[in-house]
């Protein structure tokens, strides 16, 4: 890690200065005659986290992101008032990305760079010449642990204003995480993935701004409902649609949420869908028409295309006839493609938990199956992340049996090249069976899935989880070989844990990558300890990973 410098012609500077001994971070302006200023730090850090300087040694500023072979970095010895800069980086084109990452590493034996101690990153931006310099709030925290989320403004903590499972959360263009609808579960032995098996179903709406993290109410949805979906526009707008309705039943009413500022901000009803759906998927294909795939969650076993101009374009059935809900629908480019597929996976009818697996062609508008069921066998209520780096899908997880007594820990590995799982792949797999969980696409191609519910030990009970499992990738330089692993929380045969637990076990939560590399984990259910039954988790959770 030695400090690198650029001689390119189009300058851009940032400026870091160290200026409490309790190790906040704030940035400074360039002074005369120093380079133009592109982008600027102000870094905080959470007053009920670890300090994140305890063990620091060296402080590293680095610039990565489209267009750069390799990053650009400065590193100096971390003290209080220490200055930091980068300068001569160039600019980025038109449609390129940059990313300031501010980093703390210990020192070895002799006074080197050592471990990767704390880190906290910009959003991705254009850093175009001639451009008005931009500011950042960075939180830095410590790697591989997780804290309350707290607002960039007060260092506030920030929980839900309402408990809840089964709820959406979609992360808009305008700079928003929307949390819609959902339930509360209290009863032991309640079926929290049916439409009865809610005590309250909400029709509220909260929002998180992205820039300062700060959650806030927002006006509540024209229908209450849960396992429905969310689909963000390009416009802030989120379409919401299905689920369960105050009657236990899947409805098809759709709805449109309006960010503060836009169509007055009150939700605005829309055309409904073809049939009635819940525990289904909604995928936007094409985002300058606004046409979202629709998939399963009907009594029949099919998929629509809609749009909020059009309504539907009518009603297909699926390839295998079958019934499906609380499958997973994932988004990714053909190679040498601009138009999406998607893959469906999973899922369950009445009767069965389905190992099959299907692919929507946006071009040819059909859907076709893949030859051949996941090799893991059927799931339900499982995750499902692209890695766009590797081509690569995992299928990770979920429930093997329709009344959530048993999981599956495999992870099947979907080739976005050849349309096909892995095969042979059977030790590539979490540590936990568990269904339920969250999923998200970290940085360095990690994925991290979290929570839900298994059992740990094995055999000892079908519960919710605090556990995390981390796909990870690492280069044995020895042998020229990229390895890809799986480090767990629950790890009995280790002195210590890899990754850490959960604050608080929790099922059916949900999980977003933020902009800044951190994994956000919203809402789910965690055990009463007292009733045995389930208690609601309010806290907004943020992971730093590796």
């Amino acid at each position: 890690m030695n400090p690198m410098h650029s001689n390119a012609r189009t300058p851009l500077a940032a400026t870091l200065s160290a200026l409490a001994l309790v190790g906040s971070l704030a940035a400074c302006d360039s002074g005369p005659g120093t380079p133009p200023t592109g982008l600027q730090l102000h870094v905080y850090s959470s007053p009920l986290a670890a300090n994140p300087y305890d063990g620091v040694a060296f402080i590293r500023l680095l610039m990565d992101g489209d267009g750069l072979v390799q990053p650009y970095s400065q590193v100096v010895a971390y003290a209080p008032g220490v200055q930091l800069s980068l300068d001569g980086v160039p600019f980025s084109k038109a449609g390129e990305k940059r990313q300031l990452v501010i980093e703390g590493w210990s020192a070895n034996q002799v006074g080197q760079p050592a471990a990767l101690v704390s880190r906290g990153r910009s959003t991705a931006t254009e850093v175009l010449p001639g451009g008005v310099p931009q500011s950042f709030e960075v939180l830095f925290a410590r790697v591989n642990q997780f804290q309350q989320l707290v607002s960039s403004a007060d260092l506030s903590p920030q929980s839900l204003l309402e408990s809840r499972v089964g709820h959406s959360v979609t992360q808009t263009p305008a700079g928003e995480l929307v949390i819609a609808g959902g339930g509360t579960i209290s009863v032991a032995g309640t079926e929290w993935w049916k439409g009865n098996g809610f005590a309250i179903l909400r029709k509220s709406v909260e929002a998180i701004d992205t820039a300062s993290l700060q959650i806030g109410s927002r006006s509540p949805m024209l229908v209450p409902r849960a396992w429905h979906t969310g689909t963000a526009l390009g416009s802030g707008q989120v379409i919401l649609a299905g689920g369960y309705g105050s009657g236990g039943e899947p409805i098809r009413d759709v709805e449109l949420y309006n960010p503060p500022g836009v169509l007055d901000g009150t939700a605005k009803p829309l055309q409904p869908l073809s049939v009635a759906r819940a525990g289904h998927t909604a995928t936007l294909i094409d985002e300058s028409t606004r046409v979202i795939l629709f998939v399963g969650g009907d009594s029949a076993g099919t998929w629509e295309l809609w749009d909020p101009v059009n309504g539907s374009q009518g009603v297909h059935a699926l390839p295998d006839s079958l019934p499906r809900r609380h499958h997973a629908a994932t988004t990714f480019y053909p190679v040498g493609r601009t138009e999406p597929g998607v893959l469906i996976t999973g899922g369950e009818s009445d009767g069965a938990v389905l190992s099959t697996a299907m692919l929507y062609d946006s071009v040819a508008q059909n859907m076709v199956p893949v030859g051949q069921p996941m090799p893991s066998g059927a799931r339900t209520q499982h995750a499902s992340v692209l890695v766009p780096a590797r081509n690569f899908i995992y299928v990770a997880g979920g429930y093997t049996a329709l009344n959530r007594s048993s999981a599956t820990a495999g992870i099947d590995v979907f080739d976005t090249s050849s349309y096909g799982f892995i095969q042979g792949n059977e030790g590539f797999r979490m540590r936990t069976a568990r269904g339920g969980l969250a999923a998200t696409l970290g940085p360095n191609n990690t994925v991290v899935f979290a929570g839900g519910s298994g059992s740990e030990p094995a055999g000892a009970g079908i519960r919710p989880l605090a556990s995390i499992e981390v796909v990870y990738e690492y280069l044995d330089a020895l042998n020229g070989v990229l390895n890809i692993e799986v480090a767990s929380s629950w790890n009995p045969e280790a002195t210590a844990a890899v990754v850490p637990y959960m604050p608080t076990e929790r099922v059916g939560l949900r999980a977003v990558a933020l902009g800044d590399g951190m994994t956000l984990l919203v809402g789910g259910a965690a055990t009463d300890g007292a009733t045995g039954g389930y208690t609601m988790v309010q806290p907004l959770t943020l992971y730093n990973p590796l």
